[in-house]
């Protein structure tokens, strides 16, 4: 039985997930919410996951949610190596490390989408401040990323995924902005020649749509 994943293709961290799962060669069951009917607030779903997010895995039974936790999961579970997710300790920790920073940077994220997608605001409302606090995590990013080929050197790992949707997101809502990370649009490019890449840009295609109609 396939993965059952619980998610929404307009959210970076589902895409994250799928893109892992892609990478592993994993076929997922998709199971998609109506975010924007509050379906993941229905019961149904907070007895899966009482925390109400996306994504959500269920594995069989094994109910996981969070998306670095997931990713995590599904390479050590279903990986015939752990060139996504190192096991030798100070290399696994590097990647943890990152996955918490690109946490951090996806909380500023929604402070600046979630009035727009759930209070009705337009992208005039956005606060300097949230911009800011944003852009200031990129450019952490932007100095991390280095001249290193991916995050972490030479190999692409979980941490790389779950960025490359976030900062292509961003791209798509703040265009102007990102080229003032040059270090990091060069490497989006490479995780862009990807076959799992595929993924992401359904999602951007969704984000583009949502983003237009927005003043």
């Amino acid at each position: 039985m396939a993965p059952k994943l619980y998610m929404f293709i307009g959210s970076p961290p589902v895409r994250a997930v799928m893109m892992t799962a892609q990478e592993l060669g994993i076929e997922l069951e998709l199971k998609e919410l109506d975010m924007f009917g509050q379906e993941h607030l229905k019961e149904d779903f907070i007895k899966i996951n009482p925390a109400h997010t996306i994504p959500t895995l269920d594995d069989d039974g094994f109910i996981l949610f969070e998306s670095a936790a997931i990713m995590e999961y599904l390479v050590n579970k279903y990986g015939k190596d752990d060139t996504l997710c190192p096991k030798d300790n100070q290399k696994h920790a590097i990647v943890v490390q990152l996955l918490h920073l690109i946490t951090s940077t996806f909380n500023r994220l929604l402070t600046v989408f979630k009035p727009i997608v759930h209070q009705g605001k337009e992208k005039s409302d956005i606060p300097q401040e949230h911009k800011d606090n944003l852009f200031n995590s990129f450019q952490t990013l932007e100095a991390i990323i280095g001249n290193k080929t991916y995050l972490t050197g030479d190999n692409v790992t979980i941490a790389d995924l779950s960025l490359a949707t976030l900062v292509s997101s961003v791209k798509i809502a703040f265009p102007a902005e990102m080229e003032r990370f040059p270090k990091l649009g060069a490497w989006l490019e490479k995780l862009e020649q990807r076959p799992s890449y595929e993924i992401n840009r359904k999602g951007l295609n969704f984000l583009k749509e949502f983003w237009a109609s927005k003043k």
